[in-house]
C-alpha cells in the first residue's frame, strides 16, 4: 500500500510520490523517523511542524509532531 508523508507547519507540503509499505506501522513507525531527521536539522523550535501520514485511500492514519 502506498503512504504519503505531508509536512505540515504555517505552509502545506504534499508529498506527490509517496512510499510502499506492507502495514500502516510500518510508515508511522517511518514518520517517527522523518520527524527525528528533520529536528536534528531544524535551527528553530517550530511547535506547529508536523509529519501527517496519508494512505493512498486518502485516509488520514498519524500525525507526528516534529517538536513535542
Amino acid at each position: 500500500m502506498r503512504f504519503f508523508f505531508n509536512v505540515q507547519d504555517r505552509l502545506r507540503i504534499e508529498d506527490e510520490v509517496g512510499r510502499e509499505f506492507s502495514l500502516a506501522s510500518e510508515a508511522v513507525a517511518f514518520a517517527k523517523h522523518l520527524a527525528a531527521d528533520i529536528r536534528c536539522l531544524e535551527t528553530a523550535v517550530r511547535p506547529t511542524l508536523a509529519i501527517e501520514v496519508v494512505a493512498e485511500t486518502a485516509e488520514r492514519i498519524h500525525r507526528e509532531p516534529v517538536f513535542a
